[in-house]
């Protein structure tokens, strides 16, 4: 996976997304389609920002594996 500066370059970027959208919730909407637009975009930007930790924990969990086992041979 990428390294960490990059992923939080990502997750700053998502963020900013976040809060966007969160605004536009606030004061932008005019009917029902635009919020429920608005509501997806939102739900869509959380669960990547979710799946990029756990991506990361996995991976986290994979190398510490890989690690303990590579000792384990020496």
């Amino acid at each position: 996976m990428n390294d960490i500066d990059t992923l939080q370059i990502i997750r700053k970027h998502i963020r900013k997304e976040i809060d966007s959208v969160k605004e536009h919730l606030c004061y932008g909407i005019d009917n029902q389609e635009q919020l429920l637009y608005a509501r997806g975009k939102l739900n869509a930007l959380e669960a990547l920002l979710q799946d990029l930790t756990d991506l990361q924990n996995r991976e986290e969990v994979y190398d510490d594996f890989n690690q303990a086992k590579t000792l384990s041979k020496k």
